[in-house]
């Protein structure tokens, strides 16, 4: 046998190897634990990286004591005959590195925080923007106002009752909003952006048409302090799969145009606004924290310290 003979059959027989789950692969879990009234905990877990992101960040409105996603990572040899058996043994495992990085005085400390009403301090600047979209529907603009009325009630700088009604205006909105006419064609795309602020005070905008990826960047940002706009996303479509590249380019045009000046500049006065937690409670929970946590702890109560803009 020749050696490309050779080398052919060893490759068909690797990738018999590889189909028949002979060789070890890399697994990870991706999840969140968060403490209920009565002290008992659950957890949200997934291999599906995806659709843990998705899920804290719906949860997050709830105001329940999170943690960060968290991530588990193995390598294993997987079959199909044992393939639902391990999936259940790594989300045990992670179950398991959750409650030991995690212990009642981290969520003790954050519901002390959570409890903390919010103030009023976003409530002027989106009743004078609501006021500009009242009547002119577009579904990116709406898009883009509701991002601000999220960040300002997780931020606690819009109370509860003025936050339900502005979904509720939101919801009649986006049913008067037509469609984005677009072309559709055979190939199809979205893309996910945000506007994130560089140390020099410019906007750097960042767009991936993997959506996790994009979930893991922002949490980076956030995990560092590092101010950004909620999530934009936009579909395109194109009569050739070649045109990926124009798609990127066209999306980041229109985030650019879309999230203007006047945008960027509304959506720097929410983030310098006062933090609505007393900055010696904070100090007070941070210490015990530092204390009597693990690192892991620490840096996710520092995350959510982040998010409600505290002074540290």
């Amino acid at each position: 046998m020749t050696t490309s003979l050779k080398d052919v059959s060893s490759a068909e027989m690797i990738r018999t190897l590889a189909e028949l789950g002979c060789f070890e692969q890399e697994c990870n879990v991706y999840g969140y634990a968060w403490q209920m009234p009565d002290g008992k905990c659950k957890y949200r877990l997934s291999d599906d990286e995806l659709v843990i992101h998705r899920a804290f960040n719906l949860q997050v409105t709830e105001q329940n004591c999170l943690t960060p996603v968290q991530q588990w990572t193995t390598r294993a040899i997987i079959r199909e005959e044992n393939k639902e058996d391990l999936q259940l043994y790594f989300k045990v495992q992670l179950a398991g590195q959750l409650q030991r990085d995690f212990n009642d005085v981290y969520y003790a400390n954050l519901a002390k925080l959570q409890q903390v009403q919010a103030d009023e301090q976003a409530v002027e600047l989106l009743l004078t923007w609501q006021e500009e979209l009242n009547g002119y529907f577009e579904e990116d603009t709406l898009a883009l106002f509701a991002g601000a009325v999220r960040t300002a009630y997780i931020t606690k700088h819009l109370p509860e009752e003025e936050y339900h009604q502005l979904q509720q205006w939101l919801k009649w909105a986006r049913k008067q909003a037509g469609k984005r006419l677009q072309a559709r064609d055979s190939f199809e795309r979205t893309f996910y952006g945000v506007a994130c602020r560089e140390e020099s005070g410019s906007y750097r905008f960042v767009c991936n048409a993997d959506e996790k990826a994009l979930y893991n960047q922002i949490k980076e940002m956030d995990m560092k302090g590092q101010a950004h706009t909620p999530m934009y996303q936009r579909t395109y479509w194109s009569n050739r799969s070649t045109d990926l590249p124009a798609m990127r380019r066209q999306f980041i045009a229109d985030m650019q145009e879309l999230m203007d000046e006047n945008y960027l500049a509304r959506m720097e006065k929410l983030r310098q606004m006062s933090s609505a937690i007393p900055k010696d409670l904070w100090q007070q929970c941070l210490a015990e924290v530092r204390e009597k946590c693990t690192e892991t702890a620490i840096a996710g109560f520092e995350y959510w310290g982040n998010h409600w803009n505290v002074e540290k």
